[in-house]
């Protein structure tokens, strides 16, 4: 595995706890409050297109949120495909069995 720079491995740490803190908020309040995250998430993410920062080079502040977004973009994207398959799998399944 590569060296990965301070404000790479930051952003990721950052992504991860926003993640997580999310999460359990939601399992604290009830099981209903869960189907939000999702959406909270995708709400606070940056945009990739650029035109977020006029600048020729970010700022270190704005590159850590940068990676964070990326990160959390990067988890959301597996998670939709992970609750894909597992519905996939569950539907091919006889009701009698689970996962």
């Amino acid at each position: 595995m590569t060296d990965l720079p301070r404000q790479e491995i930051e952003g990721k740490l950052n992504a991860h706890r926003e993640i997580l803190v999310s999460l359990l908020a939601a399992a604290m309040i009830g099981p209903d409050t869960v189907a939000g995250v999702v959406e909270n998430l995708e709400q606070e993410l940056l945009p990739t297109d650029g035109s977020e920062d006029p600048g020729l080079t970010p700022s270190a502040g704005y590159a850590s949120g940068a990676e964070k977004s990326d990160e959390i973009r990067a988890i959301l994207g597996a998670a939709r495909e992970r609750a894909t398959a597992i519905q996939r799998l569950a539907g091919e399944m006889p009701s009698d069995q689970s996962l």
